[in-house]
């Protein structure tokens, strides 16, 4: 990991050499950036090549800054940016997530000791899970397909994946998008079971169980970076509020 200056802003520089790999190629991500090289360019090379693209950089670290301009800490949930709270004079022991009002209210015990991005990801990944099972057992009915084993993660490249021995895995971030796009993720893993491809066949599939698929999967595309952003910047400052240290 490098610290870079473009035009005058540090960024951070992840280097990542490949032996297939026969050209430089370059990402951005939030605020840092990831370069895949062969393994014969340089260091000297390869921050040359990021200096040089310093002008896309620069447009692609400005699209991201619109992710965390929120003036209180929140986060997309259900497909709404909602706020987040930490319950006042809250006496219990369990770790607690709750929504009224438009609101989610942290529970947190006096002593808390697991951080508040850390707390949030646990409460959201299981309702994620229990959100994604429910809506996976009418669909694999229709498609006259046997129960499949399921796991919940955090997965930065796509939304879900089928593997070939049938089992389903899905991002706990869908639960942060409209109920209809998390369904429209289940419908498509789900379809995997039958076409292990993105073929004509699977694409009509897709659409007998959803006609209006597309609309979800613009949806996703639209707001990606979003759902992906980080959950202890776009909580920042909810710790200075609750007068508990958060170490975790």
């Amino acid at each position: 990991m490098l610290d870079l200056a473009i035009d005058e802003r540090m960024v951070t520089l992840a280097i990542r050499r490949r032996q297939n790999a026969r050209r430089l190629t370059l990402r951005v991500e939030e605020d840092q950036l990831k370069v895949t090289a062969p393994p014969n360019i340089s260091e000297t090379e390869i921050i040359s090549f990021v200096q040089s693209k310093s002008s896309w950089v620069q447009a692609r670290l400005a699209s991201y800054a619109d992710i965390y301009d929120n003036t209180v800490p929140a986060i997309l949930y259900k497909g709404k940016e909602t706020a987040v709270k930490i319950t006042p004079h809250y006496n219990g022991h369990r770790y607690r997530l709750r929504y009224e009002n438009q609101c989610l209210w942290l529970d947190r015990p006096a002593s808390a000791r697991m951080g508040i991005a850390r707390q949030m990801e646990k409460h959201l990944k299981e309702e994620a899970e229990s959100r994604i099972r429910y809506v996976l057992i009418p669909v694999l009915d229709k498609l006259c397909e046997a129960p499949v084993s399921i796991s919940i993660r955090d997965q930065k490249s796509r939304w879900g994946s089928c593997s070939t021995s049938r089992k389903l895995s899905f991002s706990w971030r869908l639960i942060m998008t409209p109920p209809t796009v998390l369904e429209y993720v289940v419908i498509h893993e789900a379809a995997h079971l039958r076409h292990h491809n993105h073929g004509s066949q699977f694409w009509a599939l897709v659409h007998a169980l959803m006609p209006e698929y597309d609309q979800h999967r613009n949806w996703l595309k639209e707001n990606q970076k979003h759902v992906m952003a980080k959950l202890d910047r776009r909580l920042a400052g909810l710790e200075h509020t609750t007068g508990y240290q958060d170490i975790a």
